[in-house]
């Protein structure tokens, strides 16, 4: 192996957390590529390496964010495992999505996972996952995928999902700011991976937010919301869908 690989649009962490976890199977520092930042030009992989290809599900896809930016990758023939996190409700097409843009990149899917998160904006489900005893499915995940990639196994696995897509969700979130606590520190709008918000924090481009809850995540202050009637319509429309414990999904 030449080069171990973790690329990422992870905008609150967990699939960053599940790319590292599968990572930490192959016993070698990888190379960290984060998607939640502007790219521009070419990403090139080495022939010979390794690349963990993660980003959540929004809806059943993966954000055309996401897409876009894998687009600049060039896998030249690279070994590729696929991860998306989702929120205790469905994963729908966004694996299968994940797994096309890898081959769209020049990369061979090897191996795939959907890993169980908690959900971004109704934290009541999937509260603390990935969890222990999901981290400790994903590192035997990842041990049996780099056994499948050291012995020169190159079969695809069936992964689920439907081609065409199911159409992307367009993001109406609406994110209130508390100005009498918000200090304009700046670290929303300078890691907002869509720069939708103004210098000052203090504003939101509705047209480019796509969602993803990065900015209320990382605010040192906690000024940053959902609006509570949001997300109680959010959990009175799809609540059901998300109850019990889903399972993390894996393929080989």
């Amino acid at each position: 192996m030449h080069n171990l690989y973790t690329i990422t649009f992870s905008p609150t962490g967990t699939s960053q957390l599940a790319a590292d976890r599968i990572a930490e199977a192959f016993e070698t520092k990888p190379v960290s590529v984060d998607l939640c930042q502007e790219v521009s030009g070419e990403i090139q992989i080495e022939p010979d390496s390794v690349c963990i290809l993660s980003a959540p599900c929004y809806g059943g896809r993966i954000p055309e964010t996401a897409v876009e930016r894998l687009s600049h990758i060039r896998g030249n023939g690279a070994a590729a495992i696929v991860c998306v996190t989702y929120g205790n409700r469905a994963y729908e097409d966004a694996l299968l999505e994940l797994a096309d843009c890898a081959k769209t990149a020049g990369c061979r899917v090897i191996a795939g996972c959907a890993a169980v998160g908690e959900h971004n904006i109704m934290h009541i489900y999937g509260t603390g996952r990935p969890d222990a005893s999901d981290l400790d499915e994903l590192h035997q995940f990842a041990v049996q995928a780099a056994r499948k990639i050291e012995a020169g196994l190159a079969e695809e696995p069936v992964l689920p999902g439907n081609r065409p897509y199911k159409e992307r969700h367009v993001s109406t979130m609406k994110i209130l700011t508390d100005e009498n606590t918000c200090k304009s520190c700046g670290l929303c709008a300078a890691k907002c991976p869509v720069r939708a918000i103004s210098d000052d924090g203090r504003h939101v481009d509705e047209t480019l937010c796509i969602g993803c809850m990065r900015c209320i995540k990382i605010c040192p202050e906690k000024c940053r919301k959902i609006p509570e009637e949001l997300v109680s319509g959010l959990i009175q429309r799809v609540g059901k869908a998300c109850e019990g414990r889903k399972a993390n999904e894996f393929y080989l």
